[in-house]
Formats: C-alpha cells, structure tokens, sequence
C-alpha cells in the first residue's frame, strides 16, 4: 500500500514554498480577526454558560444546538480566569492552521511533495475551511480531528502499527464529542473494516484481525456512546425537534459543490469537476481501496443525513457542515488531477522541469479560485461580519435565501457618517444576533466605520439575547461589546463615536427586539439632543470628551 514518493527536490525550494503557503493560510484566517463580531451560532455557548450549571451543559444539546465540549471549556473559563473572546477564538484557529499542514503529511502514502504542497494551498485558500478556522463552533476542530482519524484507522488496519490507534481513538471520540453526527463517519469506517475483517477470517481461518477489530470498535464506540448517550437521552425532545422536517435536493448538491471549491463561477466549478474527476482517476491507479473507503464514508453520511432529515439540510452550508471530515479529501483529489496535468506532458522532463511546472501551475490554479471565489470581496474593505449570512449562505448572494435584504435600502444618515471627517465608530443598538434578522452587514460597506455592539442589558432591559448579563460582565470579555449604561455614566475609553438606536426593525424580524426608549431618553439626559432622528432611528454624536455636538 505505500505509496511514498522520494523528495528531490532542494530541501531549500521545499522549505520556502510551505512557508508562503503557510503565511497565507495565516493571513487570510487573521485578517481583521481581531475585529470581528460574534455571530448567530456562535451566540449558543454563551446563551448557554449564563444560565446553565456544569450537570445542564453536559447533559443536554439545548435547543439551539451548542457543542458541549467547547461550553464545558468556555465555562471553566468563565469560572477561573474569566472568558475573553480570544480564548473562544484560539481552538478553531489552532486547528485551521494545523489543518494546512497536518492534512497533506498525513497524505504522504499517497501523494508525493508537489501534490501534497498543492493541496496545503488549497486548503490556505478554500473560503469555506477559512469560515470554520474564524468561526467560534466546532468545524474546524472536526475537519482535523475526523479527517486524521479516517486515515488512522486505514493506517493501522494496512501497517498493522498499533500506534496510528493512538491518534485514531481519541481523535474519533472527540470529534464525535464536538459534533455528533461526525460519529457516523467513525461508524462507517469501522464497519468497512470490520467487513474486511470477516472476509480475511474466511479466507485464512485466523480471527486475529476481527478480534483487533472488535477490541478498537467497542473502545471507540464506548467512548463516543459515554460522552454522547446521556445529552441524547436526557433531553430527546431537542433532537426529535430538528429530525424529519428538511431534505436534500438536486439544488442542495450543486451549491455544495459551489461551497466546497469555493466558487460560483461556471468556469471554475467545472475546472474543480474536471480536476477532481482526473484526481480520482490517479488515486484508483494508486490505491483504490482507499479511493472506496473514502467513497464509502461520504456515501454513508449522505444515506443517514437523507433518513434524518435534520432542520435546514436543504441549504448547502448545513449539509457540507455534516460532511465537513471529507472536505480535505475533495481538495486532495483535485491537487492529484492538477498534478497529473502538469507532470503527464512533461514525463520525459528531468525532476527540477517537472517541478517547476508543478509549482507555476500550482500558483496559477490558485489564483483562479482566489480571484473567482467570495475573497477578494470579503478582504477588500473593513468586514467585521465575514461569517454573516450574506457571505456564507451562497456566493452568489442574488441566489441566497436573504437576497431580499438587497432591496431594503439604506438609511442615508449612514452615508452621512461615512462623510463625517475624522476616526469614528458605530455602535449599533439593539441588535439581533442572527444575521438572518439582521441588515448591519449591509450598512457597514457603506458607512465603512468600525462597528460596536451597544447592549441594552442594565439601562433599557434587564436582559436580552444577544448580549451579556450585566452581573456577568466582569467574567466575560468581548471587545466588540459595550453596555449603554456605561457610555451613559461616562466609565469607558473615550472616543468619536455614532451611536444608533433602532427604533423598529427594517424588516419584520422572528424575534423581536424589547423597546429602547428608556435608553433614548438616558441618552438625551447626557448627550443632548440627538445628531438624527426619524420614524425608524435616533442617532447620537458623542464626540471625544463625552459632549455631544449639534444635531445636523
């Protein structure tokens, strides 16, 4: 089954073109992190930490689903350290950039330096991987973790090296831990085995293999069974809630290939099909056993996701989410295909010719899915909502469920602020968490100002969602967050700033918003009259210094 391929190239050359790899998959995963705002599901967690106990978080999914391992180590923050928004930032980001890395050494059996690099970048420059690394939920934990466990247990089970189980439990239980329904990629690849297992009985007589077999499958099942049952069991309503109410169609398909090779553009699409298509072709030569596998495991998800029907398996996003373990596969195909490309013309060309083709070739199908895909876009201008709904949903936004919020204008004040000379921020208030209710992602682009989270919580409400309780502020650090009430009592960092209050949603939202008219009427207590007002909006100036200036 090896299928090592001898390294040639100057160890120099090597070196030099992981690092560019690296330093973009860093870039592109940082780039205005820091300012980023949380959003829609990464709400969940937090919900969670401020009204449950240790028992309630670890025995059940909630409603709206949250991933307990990660609500478990946020509220040991929470109750030692404190929780600060970077803590809840660093594990996605760890495994994101060690996805770059890990995914493609992992692959050495079956792919050689060239093919592994190019697969390095393209999962730097897949929008989708670079979501889950910027994003506060479990994907991209998943993503790592599941993928290496599949190629584990084919390692153990092909080199009878009892270490690959090392990686392959703890990362399978653990990934099933972090989302559950990654559980059915460990259960699929053990039954493959264990069919494997039973044919090398029949055929030798020796039960040695299944014996193994069924030793590493009930270890892993009973790990995955004690961390997951009880939720499941505890609260079943929560579950039965989201099954049996969506269902993949063609159009779901044909999105989710958009999603996963990270472009709408017909060309590209089809160039990833063609590529992937020769990838699959150069893996059957190579190993098709492995191809099978790798087969058999989306193949399995897809029936189990088919039967269950979860709520919104109809969008792409929510259906490549479940399927997210075989992401890396999907681009190590297409990085076969490109390779066979670039070396197959040139076979008869010494090891450097091929290389270089390799390389120039490599960059150049990198600059086609970059240049065709949603980045160029989301890193143009200040973005603090790169995991909204407009970006996320559908590249082609016209296509996307929300694409009515392009008809709803924007208000001109926010022009206005845009022409405002100086340093300025915006806080927006109040606010709905999920942007699907939301239309701040909209306004940004053309107010171009960095935006804040005004919370109402301790001046206008007691409490809503969305926000942080006010006696659980000193615990909880979010930057892009600020109380009202202390704007109000003049106790943060001065500064310009606009502060918005929205009076009435510019679309009839699911959930609505408490009123804000206590908060509008401490704001003209202290800062005079507001810079705006209509119908919809009261606007304040508060300059430098706590003043408010004329209103214009």
């Amino acid at each position: 089954m090896n299928h090592d391929m001898p390294d040639r190239a100057a160890p120099g050359l090597r070196t030099a073109l992981w690092l560019v790899v690296i330093v973009i998959a860093a870039w592109l995963r940082l780039w205005q992190l820091p300012m980023q705002i949380l959003l829609d599901d990464e709400w969940h967690a937090i919900h969670r930490l401020m009204q449950a106990d240790w028992q309630a978080i670890a025995l059940s999914f909630g409603l709206a689903d949250y991933s307990i391992p990660l609500t478990l180590l946020f509220n040991g923050l929470y109750e030692t350290v404190g929780l600060a928004e970077w803590h809840m930032r660093a594990l996605p980001l760890f495994f994101g950039l060690a996805t770059v890395v890990l995914v493609p050494l992992a692959l050495r059996p079956w792919l050689d330096w060239r093919e592994r690099w190019l697969l390095a970048l393209l999962i730097a420059l897949s929008p989708l991987l670079i979501y889950y690394t910027r994003l506060v939920r479990p994907y991209a934990p998943v993503v790592l973790m599941g993928c290496l466990a599949m190629i584990a247990l084919w390692r153990w089970w092909h080199d009878e090296d009892r270490r690959w189980l090392w990686l392959f439990v703890p990362a399978a239980v653990l990934s099933a831990w972090l989302h559950a329904l990654t559980a059915v990629f460990t259960g699929a690849a053990l039954t493959w085995f264990g069919v494997a297992a039973l044919i090398e009985w029949r055929r030798r007589g020796n039960p040695r293999r299944l014996l193994e077999l069924l030793a590493v499958g009930i270890v892993t099942v009973g790990g995955c069974s004690v961390l997951i049952l009880p939720p499941l069991l505890s609260a079943p309503q929560a579950i039965a809630e989201k099954a049996g109410v969506d269902q993949i169609g063609v159009e779901t398909l044909l999105r989710s290939w958009e999603l996963l090779v990270g472009s709408v553009n017909p060309f590209t699409a089809l160039l990833a099909f063609v590529l992937a298509g020769l990838g699959v072709w150069q893996l059957w030569r190579r190993d098709r056993g492995f191809l099978l596998y790798w087969i058999w495991l989306v193949a399995v998800s897809t029936v189990v996701i088919m039967l269950l029907r979860p709520a919104w398996i109809h969008h792409a996003l929510v259906f490549v989410r479940y399927n997210a373990v075989a992401h890396p596969m999907l681009l190590a195909l297409m990085a076969l295909g490109t390779a066979w490309l670039v070396t197959w013309p040139a076979r008869a060309a010494s090891e450097q010719v091929r290389t270089i083709a390799m390389v120039v070739v490599g960059w150049l199908v990198a600059v086609v899915f970059y240049f065709t895909g949603p980045l160029p876009d989301l890193h143009r201008d200040i973005n603090q909502f790169t995991n909204a709904t407009r970006y996320q949903f559908d590249y082609d936004f016209e296509r996307s469920p929300f694409a009515f919020m392009n008809e709803l204008g924007v208000p001109d004040f926010y022009r206005d602020i845009a022409a405002e000379p100086g340093s300025w921020e915006v806080i927006e208030t109040p606010w709905h968490f999920e942007t699907s209710m939301s239309l701040l992602q909209e306004y940004q682009p053309v107010h171009g100002r960095r935006v804040r989270i005004g919370m109402i919580s301790g001046l206008c409400t007691e409490w809503t969602w969305g926000e942080i309780e006010p006696d659980k502020a000193g615990r909880i650090d979010l930057p892009q967050f600020v109380f009202l009430s202390d704007l109000v009592d003049g106790s943060i960092a001065e500064r310009n700033r606009f502060v918005v209050f929205r009076l009435q949603p510019a679309f009839e939202p699911v959930r609505e918003l408490p009123p804000v008219d206590e908060c509008v009427t401490a704001f003209r207590e202290s800062f005079g009259a507001p810079w705006y007002e209509d119908e919809g909006h009261v606007v304040f100036r508060v300059v430098d210094g706590g003043s408010a200036s004329p209103s214009s």
